[in-house]
């Protein structure tokens, strides 16, 4: 049976599972999607900021379904609630989003597939929970090797803290969802394309989780305003290399062509060169394509994604 054929099979069988979770966490609910059958070996995926668990459906659909997959709603985000209103929290403060999630699976062992902002979570995760992530897929991990360390940290610390508690920013970022603005269907969707630049099929995905009606025909964002800054730490190059090579979890970085010509990586060079991981447990793949082309064009590469899946599977 050709290839192609396969994959058609494995689709829809995935597709017929899809259901919605709720899991209970101290500060209200955390929502996800899941597919497959939970008996197999678990895979965790993480979105980045404002993005939905939605988001990661086109790319789920056209791995192995011989896993079980759950796509995660960060708080705030999605249909889960947010954390507790007030303060602004960093990266560190979403991990116990995804310890959450594995205690309420059991889960002794998973795969964990993080996109951008979700890719620094599950770092930070697997140094906090070490022998958890048997394997780790990184899609465009831009604020997991993000630096700040060229800022001063007096700048630094204004701009993720002394801005935010000023009177107008903070009631902004802590005012409820229904004062935000109201746009019609139509505005939303060339808001959100003037971002992501999404075809019509990754944006149906993005936004499922993303606005609810207003009323009178109108639309609004249902995203924590806190995500758009999540506080990255002014690690400099070298302390992030020591942090993220020491692991010996085999890790698989998809890199978007559009953001290195952008040379946002170009001060982490250790993220393409395989020989700095001293386990010899990374490989990257650079794929043509923006920050979001896992949602835009998951075909290019959900092959390289599901072999690395595979790979000593009976291990897992």
């Amino acid at each position: 049976m050709k290839l192609t054929r396969l994959l058609q099979i494995a689709m829809k069988s995935l597709e017929k599972t899809e259901k919605a979770v709720n899991i209970k966490a101290p500060w209200g609910n955390l929502t996800a999607i899941t597919w497959g059958d939970p008996l197999h070996p678990p895979v965790l995926l993480c979105p980045g900021r404002m993005e939905p668990s939605t988001a990661f459906r086109p790319l789920v659909l056209r791995l192995p379904n011989s896993f079980f997959y759950v796509a995660l709603d960060l708080p705030g985000n999605g249909s889960s609630d947010t954390l507790p209103l007030g303060v602004r929290f960093s990266v560190q403060d979403l991990v116990p989003s995804v310890l959450t999630v594995v205690e309420y699976y059991e889960w002794k062992k998973f795969i964990y597939i993080g996109h951008s902002l979700g890719a620094a979570i599950g770092k930070y995760f697997n140094l906090a929970y070490p022998g958890l992530v048997t394997k780790m897929v990184e899609l465009d991990p831009i604020p997991a090797y993000n630096m700040d360390a060229a800022m001063p940290i007096g700048d630094w610390y204004h701009y993720y803290y002394g801005n935010y508690y000023n009177e107008d920013s903070y009631k902004k970022h802590n005012a409820g969802v229904e004062t935000a603005p109201k746009y019609t269907l139509e505005k939303i969707k060339e808001l959100v394309q003037n971002v992501q630049g999404l075809t019509d099929e990754a944006l149906k995905h993005q936004l499922e989780r993303m606005i609810e009606p207003a009323g009178d025909g109108l639309y609004r964002f249902t995203y924590d305003q806190r995500m758009k800054h999540v506080t990255l730490l002014p690690f400099p190059s070298e302390f992030l290399k020591k942090i993220y090579t020491a692991p010996s979890t085999p890790t698989f970085a998809i890199l978007a062509e559009d953001m290195i010509k952008l040379g946002i990586y170009d001060d982490v060079p250790f993220l393409r060169d395989p020989s700095a991981w001293p386990n010899k447990n990374f490989k990257y793949k650079t794929v043509p394509g923006g920050h979001d082309v896992h949602l835009n064009d998951p075909g290019c590469m959900a092959d390289d994604i599901s072999k690395f899946l595979l790979e000593n599977k009976s291990k897992l």
